[in-house]
């Protein structure tokens, strides 16, 4: 509806709707409109498939921020700042005794691990290279509870992506030796002393648990797994549809699989696989998998080749953050069905969509996005 409103209002203005993402879209919606005319449940698959719109949320925030560029400075202090809020929020829950974990506005601790992943990549490059100086005390000021926030939620899985959204963020400073050993270093070293003193034993532990195999949880996902990879060999090309799985699930895995009860019990009360990839392989089978890399591929390149179109460095380092917050989702992605989120996957391509919008207003896309870097 934005889109179309300044659409109207720019008059016949020539304006550029591609992000260069087009083809594999298309071709993975196709397949994905396939497997739900093939799945045994194909109007549960197609209520599902619903989750794909949000999708146009990266076409309207990219068109909006290229059509006005005057918006992207405030759209983005308003995005750091609200995801502060939400963090201070969890925070006084959890202080409160409300909740045992941090999930602030969220009704899962996974999804309010995996917002965190994306707004903190935004608000940690602000700190490391916004314009002012100002604005990057400003920045580490909001970093401070949105990270509590983050390691309180005790997901794994978004230590990890946030740990390889803080890597790829990082090595664009990794040439800058001055920087390197004046700032960056030494802010890591209190990073490390702070998270050794101030973080309660509970996230600490939590830490450890990521490479305990026999921890009921990673027990979970590696017996999901297992089986997933049955069921979609048994439906190899485009797979069972969007649906449930609850019910594959207690029909492929043995009732009494050798594991511990709490597992057990997740097993076979959890209706996905924790994994958006092997999801993708189960819902729309090998053809689907495919054109989802394509598609998180293309989105990649053409971030890339937004960098290089960025007018400012300010715009560049915006792009940056969209790529670390993409990467920090797929890792994440590895170990939790985030892609079916509502509210992470709308996130997703809002900040997808943020880093589009940094380029000229008439930038043509490369659909062949050479730029790989």
């Amino acid at each position: 509806m934005c889109v179309l409103a300044q659409r109207a209002k720019s008059k016949g203005q020539k304006a550029n709707y591609k992000l260069g993402m087009e083809w594999p879209l298309l071709a993975f919606v196709i397949v994905a409109l396939i497997s739900t005319a093939l799945s045994e449940l194909p109007l549960a698959s197609l209520r599902n498939l619903r989750h794909l719109l949000t999708i146009l949320g990266a076409y309207t925030v990219a068109f909006s921020l290229r059509r006005h560029p005057e918006w992207r400075k405030p759209l983005l202090w308003t995005f750091i700042g609200v995801a502060t809020l939400a963090s201070i929020w969890g925070l006084a829950e959890y202080a409160l005794g409300r909740s045992s974990k941090v999930q602030s506005t969220q009704g899962t601790t996974m999804t309010w691990g995996a917002l965190c992943v994306m707004f903190m990549s935004f608000t940690l490059q602000q700190a490391l290279a916004a314009s002012s100086r100002r604005e990057r005390w400003f920045s580490r000021l909001q970093f401070i509870p949105q990270i509590f926030a983050m390691l309180l939620s005790l997901v794994r899985g978004a230590y990890l992506g946030f740990a390889a959204s803080v890597i790829y963020l990082l090595r664009h400073y990794w040439t800058n030796r001055r920087l390197l050993v004046r700032k960056i270093l030494p802010a890591l070293l209190v990073v490390i002393v702070a998270f050794a003193f101030l973080t309660p034993a509970t996230v600490r532990q939590r830490f450890a648990l990521i490479f305990d195999l026999k921890y009921h949880s990673t027990q979970v996902r590696l017996v999901q797994w297992e089986y997933a990879l049955k069921i979609a060999a048994d439906h190899p090309l485009f797979g069972v549809g969007w649906r449930d799985m609850l019910p594959l699930v207690r029909q492929y895995v043995p009732a009494d699989i050798a594991v511990v009860e709490q597992a057990r019990y997740d097993i076979f009360h959890i209706g996905h696989f924790h994994n958006n990839y092997v999801m993708i392989l189960v819902c729309f089978g090998v053809v689907g998998l495919f054109a989802f890399l394509w598609l998180l591929i293309a989105v990649w390149r053409q971030l890339g080749r937004a960098a290089k179109l960025a007018a400012t460095e300010y715009d560049r380092l915006i792009v940056f953050a969209a790529r670390a917050a993409m990467l920090g989702f797929l890792v994440e992605g590895t170990f939790d069905w985030t892609f079916g989120d509502a509210e992470v996957i709308t996130m997703f391509w809002f900040v997808i969509g943020l880093g589009f919008g940094q380029t000229p207003p008439h930038a043509e896309p490369n659909t062949r996005a050479e730029l790989a870097g």
